[in-house]
């Protein structure tokens, strides 16, 4: 009996690992297929949304893949790291080889709808898979293009948005995606260096990189940002768009505080538990969303 209990301790320990690995937590990521849905003016087709739906799903289940892989190869590294060792493989609660026959059925469910969305999607999942591929093997190694590799992780995911519902892609989405994804990432890359004694054990690019130099790229990135943000309101959004001009600075100058302040910038998803930057992005998406369908023009036609 006792060996009984103990087998079904060990899967219950496997699997919670296995979900761990998979990393929950960080699905908020594959949001950023939605804003294509949005500003493409498509929030209320159904159809649209179902694909959406879909797609974010095949991206949570080859993003899964990724990251028990980029876990399988760096398993040495996270072992010194102060927070990665706590992670299921570097820790040894899950086997290599249970990982690894994981990672293989959330490649195949991750294609397999990839291909039913048709397919460019499927063709933008190969090209996200080939970019973590190569950034596993060698370019998480270079410095700069480390960082920027994972910006265009995050463009991907936003093509990938437009492709599932076949709608043109703006080029200013692609650069408000990048610019964004890049200043988080940057944002990440100085908060290792705060947090770990020896940076360079963790992540061989740190012993690179220094804190002067993150925070100059930091600020010039959240400059573009904001001027790329501000000429799409000024240019295609309209006039109704520039009001969302002050919610946007906000946003950016709030996450540039509780990087400096709280050390937030390991892990972006803590930004949902600052009050203020919550807010705030709610009280933006919802004006987004009305000046994108019309909402204040068509106040104005009813009150005249």
């Amino acid at each position: 009996m006792n060996r009984a209990y103990a087998d079904r301790s060990r899967v219950a320990v496997t699997v919670s690992g296995l979900v761990r690995e998979i990393r929950p937590w960080q699905w908020y990521k594959q949001g950023i297929l939605l804003v294509g849905l949005v500003f493409s003016r498509s929030l209320f087709d159904p159809v649209a949304v179902t694909n959406v739906a879909l797609g974010i799903v095949a991206f949570c289940a080859v993003a899964g893949t990724t990251y028990i892989g980029n876990d399988i190869l760096d398993i040495e590294e996270d072992r010194n790291h102060p927070r990665k060792k706590h992670r299921p493989i570097a820790s040894g609660r899950v086997p290599v080889s249970v990982a690894v026959a994981f990672a293989i059925l959330l490649f195949a469910g991750g294609l397999t709808l990839s291909w039913y969305l048709g397919p460019l999607f499927l063709l933008v999942v190969c090209a996200y898979l080939v970019q973590n591929a190569l950034y596993s093997a060698f370019l998480k190694e270079v410095v700069i293009v480390d960082v920027m590799v994972i910006a265009i992780g995050f463009v991907l995911r936003a093509v990938a948005g437009v492709v599932a519902i076949d709608v043109s892609l703006s080029p200013w989405l692609v650069v408000c995606t990048f610019l964004g994804a890049l200043m988080l990432a940057l944002g990440k890359r100085r908060h290792e260096m705060v947090v770990s004694d020896d940076p360079a054990a963790s992540r061989a690019t740190l012993a690179e990189y220094t804190e002067e130099t993150l925070d100059q790229w930091l600020v010039v990135v959240l400059a573009a940002l904001l001027v790329s943000y501000s000429l799409y309101t000024f240019f295609r959004g309209g006039p109704w768009m520039m009001t969302t001009l002050p919610f946007a600075f906000f946003a950016t100058f709030r996450y540039h505080l509780l990087v400096y302040t709280r050390t937030l910038g390991g892990d972006p998803k803590f930004l949902f538990a600052d009050p203020p930057f919550l807010i705030n992005l709610v009280v933006w998406g919802l004006l987004v969303v009305a000046v994108l369908y019309r909402v204040p023009p068509r106040l104005l036609e009813v009150i005249a």
